[in-house]
């Protein structure tokens, strides 16, 4: 599995639910869990427990890195979500459970409630029902040390990544809602990068659950990561992670295509001048008559004809 250059954090928020006080991660973040401390587990839920964990390592149903187990009654009932990274195989998907359950058990399992993140799976365990269910809490927002070389333009190509990449993965199955990509921040930058990022909720979400928890996690990063090369958020219920090095299987990789160009502004057409009016025809000086008109109407005519005819007469008497 490759390995991003940014895998060290720095813990800048922890978001925990009240009742979750015992929180912690390791120094490079590779494991972060919180353990409710408000309840202690009685001897057959610790039982129950170390049951379905030790069972979630040694699985072998094809289940895409997915699994929801219970066992046991009443108080004593324990309910196990367990989800692997989408890009990765069964077997680093087992590997993934059996290292995360080292940390459960020597850090929360006197409690009834805890979860882990690890690099490859998350594992969360209760008393309560939790499936098909959103939880925002208890959660993590990790960022990157590193600060990116042309914030401005890393911004420009990371939100809508992170959005396409919540969109594909909110519209996958009930086996797996997971999507991963990347996207080169743009050739006229100082410095040229590609952004990588990932994308997945537990699967047992609708599609309308899994993008609401996305979406929130996308509006939590300016608050702890706003400029830097690299953040994860983690929630119970989704993650959501970027890098300025891929950090996932090859394999699961796709080019997404971010327009940064800036719509040109419609230039307005100029206005078409108003028609010139058409002054009327005036005479002209000399012999020239083209531009002359005389309208005579019908009676007038007559008159003027009689008129002609009476001088006519008078000059033939002389």
């Amino acid at each position: 599995m490759n390995s991003s250059t940014s895998l060290l954090f720095i813990f800048a928020t922890i978001i925990v639910a009240p009742a979750i006080v015992d929180a912690q991660c390791t120094t490079t973040a590779d494991y972060c869990w919180s353990c409710n401390t408000t309840t202690n587990a009685t001897t057959t839920y610790k039982q129950n427990l170390n049951t379905l964990l030790v069972s979630l390592s040694s699985n072998n149903q094809a289940n895409y890195g997915f699994l929801n187990l219970s066992l046991g009654t009443g108080t004593d009932k324990v309910n196990v979500i367990a989800l692997c990274r989408g890009d990765l195989a069964q077997d680093q998907c087992r590997s993934c459970y059996g290292q995360a359950n080292i940390y459960l058990s020597q850090n929360c399992s006197n409690h009834h409630e805890a979860i882990i993140w690890a690099q490859g799976c998350t594992v969360r365990y209760s008393n309560i029902t939790m499936f098909g269910i959103e939880e925002d809490e208890p959660g993590w927002l990790l960022s990157s040390p590193n600060s990116a070389s042309n914030p401005e333009d890393f911004k420009l190509v990371l939100n809508p990544l992170l959005e396409t990449l919540s969109q594909n993965a909110s519209s996958g199955d009930s086996m797996k809602k997971f999507a991963a990509g990347h996207a080169p921040v743009p050739a006229g930058s100082e410095t040229n990068q590609t952004i990588y990022a990932s994308a997945q909720c537990s699967p047992d979400l609708d599609k309308q659950k899994c993008s609401d928890c996305l979406e929130d996690s996308i509006k939590e990063i300016p608050t702890c990561c706003e400029g830097k090369d690299g953040a994860r958020v983690l929630k119970p219920s989704c993650i959501l992670r970027f890098e300025k090095g891929i950090f996932y299987e090859p394999s699961a990789d796709s080019l997404i295509n971010i327009s940064t160009a800036t719509p040109p502004t419609a230039t307005p057409s100029p206005a078409a001048p108003p028609p010139t009016a058409t002054p009327p025809p005036t005479a002209t000086e000399g012999n020239n008559t083209s531009n002359i008109t005389i309208e005579v109407s019908p009676s007038s005519f007559f008159q003027l004809l009689l008129l002609v005819l009476c001088l006519s007469s008078a000059l033939a008497l002389f």
